[in-house]
């Protein structure tokens, strides 16, 4: 008789949905076997995903406003860069924000986020360590400590989570997201993916596409930083922002 040790998936992820007072997905993911598929079958199965995520849409955008919402995200959704300005706007002005520090991410270059803050005078720097003065520049790092905010993009957002995913790519920091008080995040909508397994799936391509190459972490932001690890007292603030925004482009 052979003994399984441990806890199988399903067993688990039961206990966690019991423990945060959520039921059973009505259509959960398929169940991937572990890390024994080909190149070939990985590529089938993100076609599935691919065409998964392209129905109901706006479904899955209102869910994942809903879980963010769940644990915390501040959520506001924008038919696109324009309608965002504005809100954009009241936020800094509101924050009181000096001192921001950004992502060097594609999507900023949708939305003019950069021009914005020069009007409203606020001193801001994109972080990307492929330029020579930043990699391990202290005044860099100093700065990311000191901002009011961290802007960042999305490569993912789980609506499973309610979790904003952010990869490790050459050039990123993670302190853009850690450092400061308030962490803005900004995502498309063809970004959304519903459950982790999605997200693990389109890694294990990214590793053997990449010959093995694929960063040494994963970033899930789930609302803000909190700990409860002192006398079981929840404190909000202490490893990472107090405050999240999300903005869903889209």
């Amino acid at each position: 008789m052979t003994e399984i040790l441990g806890t199988s998936k399903e067993d688990f992820l039961a206990s966690v949905r019991q423990a945060l007072g959520k039921s059973t997905p009505s259509n959960p993911s398929p169940i991937y076997s572990r890390l024994g598929e080909s190149l070939l079958d990985l590529e089938q199965m993100e076609r599935d995903l691919k065409e998964r995520l392209s129905i109901d849409q706006e479904q899955r955008i209102n869910a994942l406003m809903e879980s963010a919402r769940a644990t915390a995200w501040n959520v506001n959704r924008f038919a696109g860069p324009e309608d965002a300005i504005g809100y954009l706007t009241d936020l800094l002005t509101k924050l009181g924000v000096k001192h921001a520090v950004r992502s060097n991410q594609p999507i900023f270059e949708h939305i003019s986020i950069d021009t914005l803050m020069d009007d409203l005078g606020i001193e801001s720097m994109v972080i990307d360590h492929r330029e020579p003065d930043q990699p391990s520049d202290v005044p860099a790092r100093q700065k990311m400590i000191d901002a009011d905010i961290g802007i960042t993009g999305s490569d993912y957002c789980v609506v499973e989570t309610g979790s904003v995913v952010i990869l490790p790519r050459a050039g990123l920091s993670r302190l853009v997201s850690l450092g400061p008080p308030v962490h803005l995040a900004i995502v498309r909508p063809q970004d959304i993916v519903d459950t982790l397994d999605d997200i693990f799936l389109l890694r294990r391509l990214d590793y053997i596409r990449n010959g093995g190459d694929m960063g040494s972490y994963l970033n899930f932001i789930s609302g803000p930083s909190r700990t409860a690890d002192i006398e079981q007292t929840l404190v909000v603030g202490v490893h990472g922002p107090k405050e999240v925004h999300l903005i869903i482009l889209g």
